[in-house]
């Protein structure tokens, strides 16, 4: 079902390749252009889900109104917030489609070979069967290489025999060899989780490949500080929502924002899914995960200051409408209720 997007990514970095000549600049190049192109899907996901939040009040006070009638009470929330331009599919979708995108970039990054460097399955299962005979490469290998042909780069390149006798053969042209160094860090190494490795015989190896995984998590962290910008209005705490659930007079005021609790599943899962990654991934794995950390940053941070920001100002008072004397903030609250539940609720808020 993917094939379309393997074939896609690996054109795409195949001729990355073939201009910039870096294997680590590439990834770092198509990461960025990639995350690039979804910044814009993305923010209209978070404005939908900020106007949510910024409209939760109102909500509430819909669910509290029809708190009897339960497919009323989503029918008016429904039409309430189409009425306000909030979609509550956005936020699934711009979710999704990260985790998608990750599955042909996981495969590419196992398969540089066929994927960047053009070689068919076909001749890397020749090359593997060469190198099998030869004693170079374990025979299970051959089953996997149309998933994993880093094995295969890593014997041609440290093999002149075997890499000349391939190019001879016509399997392989020298110029489709992937070099996967980059900084000094073979990208198509797996990073070790074991100290001891990283300070034994091979710590000219491992050590560096360290350095990704430390900084996927600095990045992530960052990335998800910069998030909680976004989150207009905090979820009431355990104690608030057992308070309003003893009074009758507060039901259905106090309720968790969705977006938020969305939010939170994301910061948890993602976190978990990049550490898991990067050490059971080649190391170039966690060049994209960092690289993607930071344009996720770059996303908050300009939601912040055009969505976020000025609902803030707005839902404090600070700005108000030149039209009328009336805060903005009150306009806003009873954006799309029914006439009937505004003049209640400003009934409501007269006697107090």
């Amino acid at each position: 079902m993917l094939d379309p997007l393997y074939k896609l990514f690996g054109f795409i970095l195949s001729w990355l390749y073939y201009v910039i000549g870096n294997y680590g600049l590439v990834i770092i190049f198509f990461t960025l252009a990639l995350n690039s192109l979804l910044i814009p899907m993305r923010l209209k996901s978070q404005r939908n889900m900020i106007k949510q939040q910024f409209l939760q009040p109102a909500m509430n006070d819909i669910r509290r109104h029809y708190a009897k009638d339960p497919q009323k009470q989503q029918q008016v929330l429904s039409e309430f917030m189409k009425r306000n331009g909030v979609s509550m599919g956005s936020g699934c979708i711009s979710s999704i489609i990260p985790l998608i995108i990750i599955w042909p970039i996981w495969r590419i990054i196992r398969a540089p070979l066929q994927y960047v460097g053009r070689v068919s399955v076909e001749n890397i299962s020749k090359i593997a069967e060469l190198l099998v005979s030869k004693g170079l490469l374990g025979e299970a290998a051959i089953k996997t290489v149309a998933q994993n042909d880093l094995p295969i780069i890593n014997i041609l390149t440290n093999n002149a025999s075997a890499m000349a006798e391939s190019v001879s053969k016509g399997w392989l042209r020298p110029d489709q060899m992937v070099n996967t160094t980059f900084l000094g860090m073979d990208l198509g190494r797996v990073p070790s989780y074991n100290p001891l490795n990283w300070f034994g015989p091979n710590w000219k190896v491992e050590l560096p490949l360290i350095i990704l995984p430390l900084l996927t998590i600095l990045t992530m962290i960052l990335n998800m500080r910069f998030s909680r910008l976004n989150i207009l209005r905090p979820s009431p705490s355990k104690e608030e929502i057992e308070r309003a659930k003893k009074n009758p007079a507060k039901a259905g005021q106090t309720v968790a924002d969705p977006t938020e609790k969305t939010m939170k599943y994301m910061q948890w899962f993602m976190p978990i899914l990049m550490i898991f990654t990067v050490f059971t991934m080649p190391s170039a794995m966690g060049l994209y995960w960092v690289m993607s950390n930071l344009i996720f940053v770059l996303q908050s941070w300009i939601s912040y200051t055009m969505y976020v920001k000025p609902a803030r100002a707005i839902l404090s008072g600070d700005v108000v409408d030149t039209a009328s004397s009336t805060p903005p903030t009150k306009e806003r609250e009873y954006a799309g209720i029914s006439p009937e539940m505004q003049k209640k609720k400003k009934r409501g808020k007269g006697r107090k």
